[in-house]
């Protein structure tokens, strides 16, 4: 398991996934500190999709991720919001969606201090309902 900071803790940041034992871990979201996170699966960077939607992780010091996936045209309309509550304090919300053929482009408001989670979804056309 991983846990998402809610507060510094040991020369982390808050808004960042760390992963501790077990039983550290257990404590600190007991105490308010940090909650559970499932994201420790998640590569934080440029990413490779073929789904509608999905969940990128921005990494520190970065302030956009690319994601290369098929289904997304130039014209295509892509949705993205930061999906943490306490997410970065310097990247605090999508700020541009730039699609191309292939691939979207998510920028954030600033480089982030801490990994911050971006929920993206590719909109259908008017008209075309995607297969699930």
């Amino acid at each position: 398991m991983a846990v998402l900071l809610n507060k510094a803790y040991a020369g982390s940041a808050a808004g960042s996934i760390r992963e501790y034992s077990a039983e550290l871990e257990a404590a600190l979201i007991a105490q308010g500190i940090a909650t559970a996170s499932t994201v420790a699966s998640i590569t934080t960077g440029a990413q490779t999709s073929d789904t509608w939607s999905g969940t990128a992780a921005i990494p520190i010091a970065a302030a956009s991720v690319v994601i290369t996936n098929a289904l997304i045209k130039a014209n295509s309309k892509v949705f993205a919001v930061v999906s943490q509550a306490a997410a970065d304090s310097t990247l605090l919300r999508v700020e541009r969606i730039v699609p191309a053929d292939g691939s979207v482009t998510i920028y954030g408001t600033a480089a982030a201090t801490a990994i911050t989670l971006v929920d993206w979804a590719i909109l259908p056309t008017v008209g075309y309902t995607p297969a699930q």
